[in-house]
């Protein structure tokens, strides 16, 4: 008799520990999927702004781009905004360009088909009055979900 009393004391304390070490070794699982590198490059992923230029008399722009994180980075898309206005000067513009590690690269919009960044009226220029005095938060988001932005101003008014 005591031997039962013994075993079903033994068996429900060791089932508690069973359990409790079974959910342990769960979450310890599920800690280690957040080091799996496809999940780890985002965080090492780092771009500086080094210089905005505004094209005197055009609407074009070119945005020279610093890769200062630890994996190569590609930039999605380009996002600017008229911050006094909240006006959008260029929404989501499709970019797909790489960066590799310690380089930097050169993006220019509105070169060739005047679509990417549009000030209104169409016919408008950096020099324009209504943009001169402006400053812009323009942001870029890369292939990996990262966003990084800076505020520029022409002219560097």
């Amino acid at each position: 008799m005591g031997s039962l009393v013994i075993l079903g004391i033994v068996s429900s304390v060791g089932s508690v520990i069973l359990f409790n070490g079974m959910d342990s070794i769960s979450a310890f699982t599920y800690d280690l999927s957040f080091h799996e590198k496809s999940k780890n490059q985002i965080h090492r992923e780092d771009i500086v702004f080094e210089h905005v230029r505004f094209e005197p008399n055009t609407d074009n722009m070119s945005i020279d781009l610093a890769n200062i994180g630890t994996v190569e980075s590609t930039i999605s898309t380009i996002t600017i905004l008229k911050i006094d206005s909240q006006e959008i000067v260029a929404n989501w513009v499709e970019i797909n360009q790489s960066i590799p590690i310690k380089e930097n690269q050169q993006i220019s919009l509105d070169n060739l088909d005047d679509a990417e960044i549009i000030l209104n009226p169409p016919t408008s220029i950096w020099n324009d009055a209504n943009y001169l005095n402006s400053e812009y938060k323009i942001s870029l988001t890369t292939t990996r979900g990262n966003f990084f932005s800076t505020i520029a101003s022409p002219f560097n008014t």
